[in-house]
């Protein structure tokens, strides 16, 4: 893996608090939106009352929706000070303060007590952690016994077009993904047992025409400075038609995985 990709876990921290990100992306910041959301808490059995993990949350859409919807207790763990702080205030303007809380803190170095979770979830960022096997280490850790654990992400069956290799492709997470069998072999390594992966490339599709139609807004528009796009982003129009090329080809995909520890 290059340095520049080992680097991407403070990178997207940093880019994903740009204000551009944020139109870009929508407030869920990683395909599917709410939707996908929702589907991988159903998935990973999110009950009420449950005590949930939410990694690398961001602005703490998610685990908003996740406390609102399912009635758990979510704590978002998270690389961004500044996005934690959005979250906290966030959710105090939606009355949630009392089933949200954020921390500051690394996936390698989670900072929490062993089992101390039901559930962790983590969306769109697992490809980014620098040590995947130690980040799996972490969550298995900090899960209680018969715990699962719930990831939406990016996959890589194939090289990536070099195209996609450039900043704003490692940002969408393509550069840095895995094969879905690594991360079968990954989790079964970390201790994980029942391993179940469910590919969603429809949350590309709808991401990719989102991002499109939103460019194009801005394009024909006078927008706030604040909603530039970097310049080393380059042109996006040709990164993201390579995508949806790459993603018909089956070089790359989205997915859910879920598991449980035993106990």
């Amino acid at each position: 893996m290059s340095a520049t990709v080992r680097s991407m876990t403070g990178c997207c921290a940093e880019l994903y608090e740009l204000p551009v990100v944020g139109y870009l992306l929508g407030q869920s910041f990683h395909p599917g939106g709410p939707k996908l959301t929702r589907q991988l808490a159903s998935a990973s059995l999110v009950s009420p009352n449950a005590e949930v993990l939410d990694l690398a949350c961001g602005n703490g859409n998610s685990a908003r929706i996740v406390a609102a919807d399912f009635g758990a207790t979510v704590t978002g763990c998270d690389f961004s000070a500044v996005n934690l702080q959005r979250a906290a205030s966030t959710s105090i303007a939606a009355g949630l303060e009392r089933q949200t809380m954020f921390v500051r803190g690394s996936a390698q170095r989670l900072p929490f007590d062993a089992r101390s979770f039901d559930v962790a979830l983590c969306e769109c960022s697992l490809c980014l952690f620098e040590d995947l096997d130690g980040a799996l280490q972490e969550i298995f850790r900090a899960l209680k016994p018969g715990g699962r654990i719930g990831v939406s992400d990016f996959f890589l069956n194939a090289a990536v077009p070099g195209i996609l290799d450039g900043l704003l492709g490692q940002a969408l997470c393509v550069a840095s993904a895995r094969s879905t069998d690594a991360l079968r072999l990954a989790f079964t390594q970390a201790g994980f047992e029942h391993v179940r992966v469910r590919i969603v490339n429809w949350a590309l599709v709808e991401m990719i025409s989102r991002v499109r139609h939103r460019l194009d807004v801005l394009a024909a528009s006078a927008s706030s400075p604040d909603l530039a796009l970097p310049t080393d982003w380059g042109d996006p129009g040709p990164v993201l038609a390579a995508l949806e090329h790459f993603i018909d080809a089956g070089g790359t995909g989205y997915l859910i995985i879920t598991a449980r520890k035993p106990g």
